[in-house]
């Protein structure tokens, strides 16, 4: 591209800035599915684009085919697909076509015509809980503040709490005129991301920040993952020293008899901690940590096996022990920290041996070894080899990182190879490192890292790679599939969150309500989502069929997975967020003590609490037979009546205990022997007995299932009497129970002839679920009301449910609930934006 003039330039940079950001509103619009809004945008857009080119034509400036065409390709692909209506079409062109080529053609047109304005890089320092600068070592922050300086690059130090998505701003530090200041900064041309996160522990500002700027540093798993991988491709497999995964205590044992010798460290570890050497010596076992040494048996060491290494959450691995130790009976190994550099390629930044204390197993200068010179080093130990040693580990540094890269998308940055030499002269690899110690060697190491942040920025590459894409075995690809675009007609979409095996009678009502109800619709499980490039396997009903197709994310998500905040589960929840949910109440099980605490201490629904208390000691549970001769006692957390006693005193030294079938006769001695047993296992809670028996004596309770409905109101599902075969419990309504008319129930059992029980029992019901939802301040949609009658027609509630009470029957009675609901919240939440985006006008106005 030829020169322009001034005048040209400054028109030319204030249309494509106007089309990036025209782009930026359009794909909102899109996928919003505003389709009058969009189509005028999108006018503005080509409308654009063709000023660019009257501009470079009436210029006389000539301008790269294959650049122009680019650009215009999207647009007429636009088009057509928004004649169709296919806004998902439409959404992946702008965000993989047309918002890209603009961007490097903003660049091409500055670097081509001396716009300068922007030419000094700007480098993000991240790290997701906290600031770089509280965690980073201080002579580290010092050497990047001085090699950026040098590089002509600018800092920016801040984590994920400093970052604003809405403004595209990040409140963080910059060192300006030799001190630090607090500044609000645009976002960084790249980002060198301090500690290396797994995708699936990445917070949600992290994962949202990789989608819109690039970043230096991905991850290479665990010390499991990279052997397996390695493995796999053979290559220097032999470098690997044998290990085996620490899933019980024989395992570490038996490789200890083996061989003699062996390793035990951490999967997941750092700087030599909690790393233990354990041999065999006669009849015993010494375990050796750093320079402490212990003597066990084996059934001590079997002990001491479990508490370090399989206790819960621990991950370890057990390898055989390499004998590199100096002619001073030091052991040693030799670090080589490789790092890309503002060319993009390999280099050795430092290579030295790491020689730890002779009583000692690690060699780690962290854990008080010491260094020296690398081919001094080799050649005091070896003699003459020692400088064939010092070639040959140089090169294996090369050729190993290289080959690690290959296999891991070309994205790593910099590694910390642990390499070691045993007697024979074999070489040995220990461990690969991200993100190395550079204690004596920060200013070498900042040089590199500046220069290839720079790098990075300034050819606009966007790296990932397996680590980075959440692959798992089963994961919808969204980039390679061959499933049809879903073409969304609707206003509305909605996206029912599904456990992997599905709920089939629900999801077929649900989408027949939708259809009447004129939105669209579609199920997806977990497993469905595709993160990285955000789109969905969405499962249509067409012709009773399930069809699927890729659709974008939909408007309001029908949540009956109900699994928020539980581990394992959170990175859905927060990949979703932002889209409203039918349901924002956390955790599975709930639990029963905290529900009656908390609608107790609000006392709005006293009347209905029956007696009750944790139980502490065997004592508590005599003193409530005491009171009330006969009491419930159950889990605090649980479902399905396991687990639940009931416990009645007959006479002086004599009860009768029913757990669900099982009937028996106990004194107070084997009785509190039986309960102490119980309560060692679990927290039980203990209540007054409320007999709720039919006029054949069978047990019961009243299940009262509540949903919103369209106008975001509580409504009645289902309300249905449950029929025990038990002596005391109800199993539930698919195993044993009976469900019949609960007015006709009511009539038989009560003489409830004028419904005034009915009536009494929908009264309390809508007391506790306004009571439940003002306590818990989330967001509910569903509840299930367990409740007893005693013969005097007094109501209690037995137990609130709000996780996924059984439906079996009435699927269609919900989805004539869910689907409305579903709509409303999608309307309340566009016009929460709406009322912001005035607000946001009435600001700038005054």
């Amino acid at each position: 591209m030829e020169k322009l003039e001034e005048k040209q330039i400054f028109q030319l940079k204030n249309i494509i800035d106007t089309l990036l950001e025209a782009t930026e509103h359009f794909s909102k619009l899109i996928k919003e599915k505003e389709l009058h809004q969009s189509i005028f945008i999108f006018n503005s857009i080509v409308e654009g684009a063709t000023a660019i080119e009257n501009l470079l034509n009436r210029a006389e400036i000539k301008v790269d085919d294959i650049e122009t065409e680019k650009i215009n390709k999207p647009l007429l692909f636009i088009a057509r697909e928004m004649e169709k209506n296919n806004f998902s079409k439409v959404s992946e062109i702008t965000r993989f076509s047309l918002q890209p080529q603009l961007r490097k053609l903003k660049k091409t047109f500055q670097e081509s015509n001396g716009d300068h304005s922007n030419q000094k890089i700007t480098i993000g320092v991240y790290l997701d809980p906290n600031n770089p600068r509280k965690s980073y070592p201080e002579s580290r922050i010092n050497a990047l503040v001085v090699e950026a300086e040098k590089q002509d690059a600018k800092l920016l130090f801040f984590s994920s709490e400093d970052v604003n998505f809405e403004t595209e701003e990040i409140k963080g530090d910059m060192y300006i005129n030799n001190s630090w200041e607090k500044v609000s900064h645009s976002f960084p041309d790249v980002i060198h991301n301090v500690g290396i996160t797994p995708r699936i522990r990445q917070s949600l500002t992290e994962r949202k920040l990789r989608r819109k700027l690039p970043f230096t540093s991905f991850g290479v798993e665990n010390k499991l993952h990279l052997p397996k991988k390695m493995l796999q491709y053979l290559t220097f497999a032999d470098l690997l020293v044998p290990f085996k995964m620490v899933t019980d205590e024989s395992i570490v044992i038996d490789f200890v008899n083996e061989n003699g010798k062996a390793v035990l460290k951490p999967i997941v570890g750092r700087r030599g901690l909690e790393i233990y050497f354990v041999k065999k010596y006669k009849n015993h076992y010494i375990v050796q940590d750093d320079t402490k040494e212990r003597r066990f048996n084996q059934a001590e060491l079997k002990n001491w096996i479990y508490e370090i290494a399989l206790r819960k959450g621990r991950h370890y691995m057990v390898q055989q022990y390499v004998e590199a130790r100096t002619k001073n009976e030091e052991p040693f190994d030799i670090r080589s920290h490789v790092q890309k550099n503002a060319e993009g390629k390999w280099q050795i930044t430092k290579i030295y041996p790491r020689i730890g204390n002779k009583k000692s197993i690690l060699s780690n200068i962290s854990r008080g070894g010491k260094t020296d010179d690398l081919e001094a080093f080799l050649i005091h130990e070896f003699g003459e080899k020692g400088k064939q040693y010092n070639k040959d580990l140089k090169q294996l540094s090369f050729d190993l990182t290289q080959h690690l890269d290959k296999i891991y998308g070309l994205v790593l940055d910099e590694l910390g190879l642990d390499i070691t030499i045993d007697k024979t002269g074999r070489f040995w690899l220990h461990e690969v490192n991200m993100g190395p110690q550079s204690t004596y060697h920060e200013k070498e190491r900042a040089v590199n890292t500046i220069g290839y942040a720079k790098y990075i920025a300034e050819n606009g590459i966007y790296l990932t790679n397996s680590s980075q894409r959440l692959t798992s075995k089963g994961q919808f690809n969204a980039r390679n599939t061959n499933l049809p675009w879903a073409e969304l007609s609707k206003k509305t979409s909605i996206g029912m969150l599904v456990p992997e095996q599905g709920e089939n009678e629900l999801a077929i009502a649900c989408a027949y309500v939708a259809k009447y109800e004129d939105v669209d619709f579609f199920y997806f499980s977990p497993k469905d989502i595709d993160y990285d490039e955000m789109f969905i396997k969405g499962y249509f009903y067409e012709d009773k069929e399930w069809i699927s197709k890729v659709v974008n994310y939909p408007d309001v998500i029908y949540d009956r997975l109900r699994l928020r905040g539980v581990k394992g589960h959170n990175t859905i929840y927060e990949e979703l967020e932002g889209i409203p949910f039918t349901n924002e109440f956390y955790g599975n099980s709930i639990s029963k003590l905290e529900v009656y605490d908390k609608l107790t201490k609000a006392k709005s629904v006293d009347d209905v609490i029956i007696p009750y208390q944790k139980v502490g000691k065997v004592r508590d549970i005599f003193r409530f037979i005491e009171k009330y001769g006969t009491v419930i006692v159950k889990p605090e957390i649980g479902s399905f009546a396991k687990g639940v006693h009931l416990i009645q005193k007959i006479e002086m030294n004599k009860y009768f205990v029913v757990d669900g079938d099982k009937e028996t006769y106990h004194s107070e001695f084997s009785l509190s022997d039986y309960l102490r047993s119980m309560i060692r296992k679990d927290t039980f809670i203990v209540q007054r007995y409320i007999e709720t028996r039919t006029k054949e004596g069978n047990p019961f309770d009243i299940r009262v299932h509540m949903m919103k409905d369209g106008n975001g109101e509580w409504s009645f599902t289902n309300s249905y009497p449950r029929i025990g075969i038990n002596y005391a419990t109800i199993s539930s309504t698919g195993n044993g129970g009976y469900i019949g008319g609960l007015e006709g129930f009511l009539n038989r059992n009560f003489n409830d002839n004028d419904s005034k029980l009915k009536q009494k029992i929908e009264k309390i019901s809508l007391n506790i679920a306004a009571s439940f939802e003002d306590l818990y301040k989330n967001e509910l949609s569903e509840l299930a009301l367990d409740l007893a009658i005693e013969k005097n027609s007094t109501v209690y509630l037995i137990e609130v449910n709000v996780n996924k009470p059984g439906i079996i029957y009435y699927e269609f009675e919900v989805a004539k609930h869910a689907i409305p609901y579903s709509v409303y919240l999608a309307e309340f939440e566009k016009q929460k934006r709406m009322i912001a985006i005035d607000s946001d006008i009435s600001t700038d106005i005054e």
